[in-house]
């Protein structure tokens, strides 16, 4: 009786199936249910999908920014690196270099000090990546080697963390008030993925569970 029923069995399954290349010594055989109508088969949809991750990837790394100064608009490219500590490496040191493009390439040079508000819940000190939302405070010092500013700033993000490492795509907003007085101040948004470290230089004293 097994024996039937499995056979049964592989009978309505493999009936079922439809052939992606017919055998030769049949003629091909045309399923109206089967069709697909090609522009949204997934083979061709999902020949976008590395497209879309590499433009999207791109972006976060070069970290485009644009800048508002003396009531016009530039464009560049922005990094940031960040050295964290604390018990989740939320209080931060960063140091960002922006390569500006104003018809003269202008080169801006950021120092900043940064506190990070962890919006996650039950979050403890980890070897293991944990995502979180958070909302950065922060404020520092601004040169383009021929003036001189400070400025506050606020970043919204999604961070991956653990006691060492963190990974941070954000979009960031400031404004940069400039020590001379006939300076204008200049007002930035810039969004990107950057990349931190915490505590690199203590331990925290975390148990493995390995």
């Amino acid at each position: 009786m097994k024996i039937i029923l499995t056979t049964i069995l592989i009978f309505l399954v493999f009936g079922r199936i439809y052939p992606q290349v017919n055998p030769q010594n049949f003629p091909p055989v045309r399923r109206p249910d089967l069709l697909i109508n090609n522009e949204n088969s997934p083979e061709k949809s999902s020949s976008y999908s590395p497209i879309a991750v590499g433009i999207a990837g791109f972006l976060y790394l070069v970290n485009p920014i644009l800048l508002y100064e003396d009531k016009k608009i530039y464009a560049g490219l922005t990094k940031e690196i960040s050295v964290g500590f604390g018990k989740f490496g939320e209080h931060r040191f960063a140091f960002e270099y922006s390569f500006i493009f104003t018809g003269n390439i202008t080169h801006h040079t950021r120092f900043s000090y940064k506190y990070d508000l962890l919006l996650g819940k039950n979050i403890e000190p980890s070897h293991y990546l944990q995502g979180m939302g958070v909302i950065s405070l922060g404020a520092g010092y601004f040169t383009n080697f021929s003036k001189q500013g400070a400025f506050p700033e606020l970043t919204l993000g999604y961070a991956l963390r653990n006691h060492k490492l963190l990974i941070y795509p954000h979009i960031k907003i400031r404004h940069t008030f400039m020590f001379g007085k006939n300076d204008s101040g200049i007002s930035d948004i810039s969004f990107g993925l950057m990349l931190g470290f915490a505590n690199p230089f203590i331990d925290v004293n975390i148990k493995r569970d390995y």
